[in-house]
Formats: C-alpha cells, structure tokens, sequence
C-alpha cells in the first residue's frame, strides 16, 4: 500500500510539474505567435515604402534623363551661338 502511494505522489508531482511545462509552452507560443504577427504587419508595411521609395527612384530618374537631354541642348545652342559670335567678331 505505501508503495502505491509513493507512486501515486511521484505520479501527481510528475502531472504537476508536466501542467506547470505546458502552461509555460503555451506562453512561450503565445508570445511567439504575437512577435510574428507583429513582425509580419512591420514587414507590410516596409514593403509598401519600398514600393514607394522605387516608384519616387524611377520618377527621378526619368527627371535626371530629361534634366540631361536639356542640358545637352543647352550646351549645343551655347557652342552654336559661341560659333556665331566668332563668326560675327572675326569677320
């Protein structure tokens, strides 16, 4: 009978001991679920941004090529005018 009764306590520490783990794990999961959902929403959102940052990068880039073909036209019209200033001042 005693030894039945050491097994029977050995056996409820060992539940008790087992119910305060799962209770732990199920925190441990809870937390981890949460964190994900947390980093899931960040990640959301900083695809967003940088859906918009490539969209503002390739705005500016096409202003940078237009800003360029400018300047080449500038630059061609002032060695044109250069050319007719030399041809009025050498004449």
């Amino acid at each position: 009978m005693k030894v039945i009764e050491n097994r029977a306590m050995k056996d409820e520490e060992k539940m008790e001991i087992q119910e305060m783990q799962l209770k732990e794990a199920k925190h441990i999961a809870e937390e981890a679920d949460r964190k994900y959902e947390e980093v899931a929403r960040k990640l959301v959102i900083l695809e967003g941004e940088l859906e918009r940052a490539e969209e503002r990068a390739e705005v500016s880039e096409l202003k940078c090529s237009d800003l360029e073909e400018e300047l080449k036209n500038v630059t061609n019209n002032l060695k044109s005018l250069e050319a007719q200033s030399e041809k009025v001042g050498g004449s």
